[in-house]
């Protein structure tokens, strides 16, 4: 067996170590990501052009949407496949795992050639200037043909991942990126296909991916074995995956569209606000990494404890999950609360930007602790099953929320920081209401998961 395919049983050992292990990999993994994106708009800006870059980041929103919802879905097969694997139902995990690989080739392919369809009218909707529509249609194009690849790649990885092998995704998905950093040189630097030669480039890695998550599935000596005589429809196994991967997946969706409204009020005043803004977004972005690493990790281990019928290491995981995750996020703001403005000033030069951040940063992060209740917190309860209650509370806790608060509070305080107070007076709101969601859950399980102690 490969070196990075040893499997960790969630539902033996330490709890807390055995979590940090398990949660490092997907929080290296979104810092990839992160150093990719930012490595990708150098290359296309400098060798491409600002036309190219302006035609790549006018269609991202149609992009992501997509990706997103299927992340959704894909998470709701990893809850279900932890859920069969703690409790060792091992023919239950290799249907369910056969039923989710079919629906990404499958799902994929129809929105591969859905997304091309419909690709100029969204094109269209989205308003992008005319000068550069022609290159986002390309770029569209050939994004939405490898549709099916970043499926596979996303779906496989939850398989692993329910599995207890967060490391082998992260490989693949450093691998890859380190793979389209070196295309886009080839593509846009070397031979100047501008916006071409860097979807070309996401294509390729993502058709690499998906290859090396397959390779793995093949060949495993789990219960998560791949066999490709038996893809098949399976109604059963893909209504439960829908059910709970449905919820998650709309509301991944969903969420951007009141952050587009927000940003509309910061728009309103001007182009140091959106500057100062997008510099805050470049200096936080480790507190969303470690949440969601540790929000995935926990949601995991409820899952498989539950199965297992192990209770008392339900609680134990999300006290670890939480404690993990909010002392380090704790930490980044109190440094961004006091060196805000120093931090801002190795990111741009213009003194009144650099205050304005610093004075957004003093506003803002002390709240940061608190979202991280709004992240782990979910995912323990989707973890024990339900993801329709927490869909519901973020679409009406945040989306809902914030689209009110910048249509009726901000008129009537017109500033800055009252269009940004929605931030932390819905992860409040929600965190809030996540843990009586949490609690109640947790009163609802069987009596006697107190007397199955956690080893640590």
């Amino acid at each position: 067996m490969n070196r990075f395919a040893k499997i960790y049983d969630l539902t033996e050992g330490g709890v807390w170590r055995t979590m940090l292990f398990y949660a490092a990999p997907i929080f290296f993994g979104t810092l990839f990501q992160s150093f990719y994106t930012t490595a990708d708009a150098v290359i296309v800006g400098r060798f491409g052009g600002k036309e190219a870059l302006a035609a790549i980041e006018s269609v991202f929103t149609l992009t992501r949407l997509p990706v997103n919802f299927f992340m959704g879905i894909a998470a709701g097969a990893t809850v279900l496949l932890s859920r069969y694997y703690g409790a060792k139902k091992f023919r239950d995990v290799s249907d369910a795992s056969h039923a989710a690989i079919w629906f990404a080739l499958v799902g994929g392919t129809a929105l591969a050639i859905l997304g091309c369809a419909v690709s100029p009218y969204a094109i269209r909707a989205v308003r992008v200037p005319v000068e550069i529509s022609g290159e986002a249609q390309r770029y569209l194009l050939i994004y939405y043909a490898g549709m099916a690849a970043t499926l596979v790649f996303n779906v496989g990885a939850g398989i692993l991942r329910s599995l207890g092998n967060s490391r082998q995704p992260f490989v693949y998905l450093a691998a890859a990126n380190f793979l389209n950093v070196g295309l886009d040189l080839v593509f846009v630097a070397g031979l100047r296909l501008g916006v071409v030669g860097a979807a070309l480039a996401t294509a390729i890695s993502q058709v690499f991916c998906s290859c090396a998550v397959m390779r793995a599935l093949m060949r495993s000596d789990l219960p998560c074995r791949i066999a490709l005589n038996r893809l098949r429809f399976d109604r059963a196994r893909l209504a439960e995956i829908f059910r709970l991967g449905l919820p998650i997946g709309v509301q991944s969706a969903l969420n951007p569209i009141s952050n587009t409204v927000i940003q509309t009020g910061i728009n309103a005043f001007g182009v140091n606000s959106i500057a100062a803004w997008a510099v805050c977004g470049k200096l936080d972005f480790l507190v969303w990494s470690i949440s969601d690493a540790f929000a995935t990790a926990v949601s995991t281990f409820v899952a498989q404890n539950i199965g297992a019928k192990k209770f008392g290491r339900v609680k134990s995981s999300i006290a670890a999950g939480l404690s993990m995750s909010v002392i380090p996020v704790a930490a980044i703001g109190a440094i961004l609360y006091r060196w805000g403005a120093p931090l801002a000033s190795a990111l741009v030069r213009d003194q009144d930007v650099i205050e304005l951040t610093a004075l957004i940063l003093r506003f803002i992060a002390p709240f940061y602790a608190v979202f991280v209740f709004c992240d782990v917190l979910p995912g323990a309860i989707r973890g024990m099953g339900d993801t329709l209650r927490p869909m519901f509370v973020s679409l009406f806790g945040i989306c809902l929320f914030r689209v009110l608060w910048i249509l009726a509070a901000l008129p009537l305080r017109p500033t800055l920081l009252t269009a940004l107070a929605c931030y932390p007076l819905s992860w409040a709101l929600t965190a809030l209401v996540y843990a009586g969601l949490l609690g109640f859950g947790i009163r609802m399980k069987k009596p006697g998961w107190e007397s199955d102690s956690a080893r640590f």
